[in-house]
Parts: C-alpha cells; sequence; structure tokens
C-alpha cells in the first residue's frame, strides 16, 4: 500500500522555535564527504542542513574541500585532515556533540573513504544518514553491516540497484517493492525520484511525496536534500519523520522556484528556497 503524503502531515512535523532558544538547541550535524572530485557537495549539504535551521554544521573533509566549502559558506564549521584514515578517529571522539552525523555526499570511492563509512556505520553512536558515496560503502559491506534502527538512506534508483544487487531497470519497474526491501535490511529509506518513496521497517505502509519536477533533476539537489533530512535529525527528530519532512521541503522548494521555469535551477538555490517553504509552512 502507497499513501500519499498531506501537506497537514508536513506542517504537523515542523519542530518548534522557542523565542529564547540558542543554537545548540536547533541540533548539530557532523557531515562527513567531500573529494577531489567532488568538491563542492558537501557545502550543499551544509547550506542545505543550515537553511532548514540546523544551529551547527561541522564538515569533516580535506582541507582542499574545507577551504572551498568556507570560501562560499562561511557559516559551516570544519576539520581539515587530508588521510582519511584519520577520520574516524576524530569523529567518535566528538561523537557526543552532534546530534547526528551524514556520510557520503562527493566522498569519492578510495578505500580509505569506503573504510570511514563501514567504521561509523559500527562504531557511530547517534542517528546515520548514509547519501551517494556512502552508499556505494555499504553495498560493498552488504552483509557484514549490522541492522541499525537509527538510520536514513538516501538513494537514487542506480544506488538502490547496487544495494539490493539486482538493476536500475528493475528498481524502476517495481519501485514500491524496492523501497520496501531496502527498509527491510538498511532501516528508513527515501527512494528518490519522481514521486519519492519513503518506507521504513516495521511499518506496512510506504509514504510517497508528490512534490517537486524536473527542475530538481540537477546537479548538487541530492545533497542539498541529505543535508535538510540531516538538519532534522540533528535536531532530535525521528528518521522516518525527519526522512518525510526534509523531502517534503526539498520538493516544495523545486515546486516554488518552477514558477519561473524548470530550467537552469541550481542546487544552492534549492537550498535557499527550503528557508522560504519552512516560513510559508509555519505561517
Amino acid at each position: 500500500m502507497i499513501q500519499n503524503v498531506t501537506r497537514d502531515e508536513v506542517v504537523a512535523l515542523l519542530p518548534r522555535r522557542r523565542p529564547d532558544m540558542h543554537k545548540g538547541e536547533r541540533g548539530r550535524l557532523l557531515a562527513a564527504g567531500g573529494s577531489a572530485r567532488y568538491p563542492g557537495a558537501p557545502s550543499l549539504s551544509a547550506q542545505g542542513a543550515l537553511r532548514c535551521g540546523c544551529g551547527l554544521v561541522s564538515l569533516l573533509s580535506l582541507p582542499s574541500v574545507c577551504a572551498a566549502c568556507v570560501a562560499r559558506l562561511p557559516e559551516a564549521v570544519c576539520w581539515p585532515l587530508e588521510d582519511p584514515d584519520e577520520w574516524l578517529d576524530v569523529a567518535l571522539s566528538e561523537a557526543s556533540s552532534f546530534g547526528a552525523a551524514l556520510l557520503g555526499p562527493g566522498l569519492g570511492r578510495m578505500e580509505a573513504a569506503m573504510r570511514f563509512v563501514a567504521g561509523m556505520w559500527g562504531r557511530w553512536p547517534g542517528p546515520l544518514l548514509v547519501d551517494g558515496d556512502g552508499l556505494y560503502a555499504l553495498a560493498l559491506q552488504g552483509a557484514n553491516c549490522r541492522l541499525r534502527e537509527d538510520v536514513v538512506l538516501t538513494p537514487h534508483e542506480g544506488e538502490a540497484a547496487r544495494l539490493l544487487g539486482t538493476t536500475p531497470d528493475a528498481v524502476r519497474e517495481d519501485r514500491e517493492g524496492a523501497a520496501r526491501r531496502l527498509a527491510e535490511r538498511w532501516g528508513c529509506v527515501l527512494l528518490k525520484g519522481h514521486g519519492s518513496l519513503l518506507a521504513c521497517r516495521g511499518r506496512s505502509t510506504v509514504q510517497r511525496l508528490t512534490w517537486g519536477g524536473p527542475e530538481l533533476a540537477v546537479p548538487g539537489s541530492g545533497d542539498v536534500l541529505s543535508g535538510a533530512i540531516g538538519a532534522f535529525m540533528a535536531g532530535g527528530m525521528a528518521p522516518r519523520d525527519a526522512a518525510l519532512l526534509g523531502g517534503a521541503v526539498h520538493g516544495m522548494a523545486g515546486e516554488w522556484l518552477a514558477a519561473g521555469g524548470v530550467d537552469g535551477v541550481l542546487a544552492s538555490e534549492i537550498a535557499d528556497a527550503m528557508r522560504l517553504v519552512l516560513g510559508e509552512l509555519r505561517s
């Protein structure tokens, strides 16, 4: 059974914002990703998180990626480390400072990065969101990854196919079935695409997000989405609720921008529009 998510359901999930709250109460997100080939991806995730109200985003990445991020997004905090084999110890030593961690945007597929994702999946004590090349790392691990209840995966059809050991065409032909199988193995999954599907282990209903269209099919859009979901997870929201709210706001931001045309939308513009969508939902 697939059930369309309603606007009222989205509004009901909006986090409270007390007049006297401080930034720490908005949530602290650790984002780990970026590589020489994809230096901008984690910056877009950080922007998405901050535009959705996250109190603090710390980027764990290569020095060159951190420098690029801070140059365009000075609100982000950075931990520049040249050797990804050092990332895990640093992340775990500061785990108590964060409400959630985001793994994978622009990470690349070098062996050290794959080891980092495997280590975080096995040892990170808090909620995890895995996207991009983080999903590639999970597919490599397969059955070696323990079951977790505090995760969100955000694959597109190609990434979903790799996780399931099948083809993108097979996923496309049975998106509901693919979402259910992914959720049973991995926890909570937002299968991206036109009418993104949200499935979670232990829930009989698959939920469909009906907002957004071709304007979202641009480079970096998924990175912004993962940042949005990560922001709500870091703020203490349950993985399923965070995925629903982040996915809905991301789609609504696309529709907002599509009023001016579906071509030429930039991922950074989607991130900026999410702030406007949240304001409109609260009103």
